[in-house]
């Protein structure tokens, strides 16, 4: 069974830390409506968003306010107060949705979104440290873990098999490396 790892790229924000949680892909009908592409393994927790930050292509931000959330197959489709045209949508595609750290949905136990894996030192069960998370692939099979320590880089898939505990506070991970997971040489992965 693997461990739930949900996608959040981090994005800058102009004076807090802010998550990316979609991307507007297009618009959606006449009336405003955009379709968002979630950053999550469930579109349907940004129903729950009533505002956002925008990030758009040029980088500038504005804020905006949800009027309507709907599912859309597997995106969700939202209409800002203020957009209330086709040609307004447009002008959105392509747009980071951010929301700062305390507006992200709560994920249930055993739930972690990626960049509050990265950075993270791993230990194996004894404590000893093993490298740091750089950063998490996400395949259609399972997340797989990038650990990295001096000499060395590890793929670890990010399974119940494999994760034993993870402590968001103290920001480690303990984990079960198995006997012939491949390692790579710091700058080779061949």
């Amino acid at each position: 069974m693997k461990v739930p790892i949900t996608r959040n790229d981090a994005a800058v924000g102009s004076e807090e830390t802010r998550v990316s949680v979609g991307r507007i892909i297009k618009s959606h009908g006449l009336k405003g409506e955009v379709c968002v592409e979630s950053f999550n393994d469930d579109p349907e927790r940004l129903l729950s968003i009533r505002s956002i930050i925008l990030e758009k292509r040029d980088g500038t931000v504005s804020p905006f306010e949800v009027e309507k959330a709907r599912s859309l197959n597997s995106s969700v489709a939202l209409k800002f107060r203020g957009v209330d045209d086709r040609e307004a949508a447009d002008s959105l595609r392509g747009s980071y949705l951010t929301v700062g750290l305390e507006e992200l949905p709560r994920l249930s136990e055993d739930r972690y979104y990626i960049f509050e894996l990265e950075g993270m030192d791993v230990l194996n069960p004894e404590g000893t440290r093993l490298g740091t998370v750089t950063r998490v692939e996400v395949y259609p099979a399972n997340p797989v873990l990038v650990i990295v320590s001096e000499s060395e880089e590890v793929l670890l898939p990010a399974v119940k098999e494999y994760i034993l505990h993870v402590d968001t506070v103290k920001r480690h991970i303990t984990v079960n490396i198995p006997e012939g997971l491949p390692t790579y040489p710091i700058g080779d992965k061949n």
